[in-house]
């Protein structure tokens, strides 16, 4: 997908709120939005915890490095729900997926104890 430039003058919740509009732009938008939030909760949780990227690695089968770009949402897809679901259990969490109505925005990544609407995409 090519980058679209913002036009002076036009502030970027109005340029968001264009080219939202645009079906290719959304799907682009929706998958790198989930894959911050994904990136900011296992961050969050495995500092919580206390554990370094390599601890968190090897309690879940995995090379640090793995753990470094599901933290920086530097892979273009999404973690696998298996890695999720690891992460998880390491850190004493269970991963749960499920369908809201909402009319507003609302976080795609929820950490246990958070208020919903607490977590801002950026």
């Amino acid at each position: 997908m090519a980058k679209t430039a913002r036009p002076r003058g036009l502030s970027f919740d109005a340029f968001l709120a264009k080219n939202l509009k645009d079906s290719e732009f959304r799907h682009h938008f929706e998958q790198r939005r989930l894959i911050h939030e994904v990136a900011l909760a296992v961050r969050e949780m495995r500092e919580e915890a206390g554990l370094t990227q390599a601890r968190l690695a090897n309690l879940i089968g995995v090379k640090q490095p793995m753990i470094a770009r599901v933290e920086r949402g530097s892979d273009q897809r999404t973690p696998s729900w298996d890695v999720l679901r690891r992460v998880g259990r390491a850190l004493g969490k269970q991963l749960v997926v499920g369908f809201v109505t909402s009319k507003r925005a609302v976080p795609l990544v929820q950490v246990d104890g958070e208020r919903p609407g607490a977590r801002t995409a950026g």
